[in-house]
């Protein structure tokens, strides 16, 4: 485990300040998988991990105060608010959208957005909140399915009814379904 992992893992501001005051490269993705000596390693970034690794807002803090732009994204258009929703950290997802993010643009090639994300992964809360802030709720990807189409789709029955509730519509199914 290297000492960036180990300070992310322990959520250990003190010794992230003392890594990023010796120079840490905060630009160099962490790999995964390295440890069980794999032919192939996942790459994330520092921000990234500390979001799946459940670190504080703090923390997130200090990489943004460091140069980490929370704007960023991986090569798959994926970003920190996507890694949040997937992770149901709805404590990142707030300091994602305290911090202007866009909820209603995505740099991935599928045209997802994070209501859409968000409607899969059966998190009433967060539809909720990317709702209240501004989250389109009869917004289409690229392949023409909506927040609502995901939710059924994945059969999440609790959020397809707080959709309908909100006035959401399918677009890829037929509203009689």
């Amino acid at each position: 485990m290297s000492d960036i992992t180990q300070a992310i893992e322990n959520d250990s501001i003190v010794k992230m300040k003392s890594l990023i005051e010796n120079g840490i490269d905060l630009s160099k993705p962490i790999l995964i998988g390295e440890e069980y000596d794999l032919d192939d390693y996942d790459e994330i970034s520092p921000l990234f991990y500390s979001i799946r690794k459940y670190a504080s807002i703090e923390m997130l803090e200090l990489f943004i105060e460091s140069g980490i732009d929370l704007h960023e994204t991986d090569l798959d258009g994926i970003s920190a608010l996507d890694i949040a929703i997937k992770f149901k950290r709805k404590d990142v997802i707030q300091f994602c959208i305290d911090r202007e993010m866009d909820l209603n643009c995505t740099k991935r090639k599928s045209g997802i957005l994070p209501l859409m994300l968000a409607s899969c992964f059966s998190d009433v809360g967060t539809v909720e909140l990317l709702l209240k802030h501004g989250a389109k709720i009869n917004a289409i990807d690229k392949s023409g399915m909506s927040a609502k189409d995901y939710a059924k789709k994945l059969g999440q029955k609790n959020v397809v009814l707080f959709l309908d509730g909100k006035g959401a519509k399918f677009n890829a199914y037929s509203n009689e379904e």
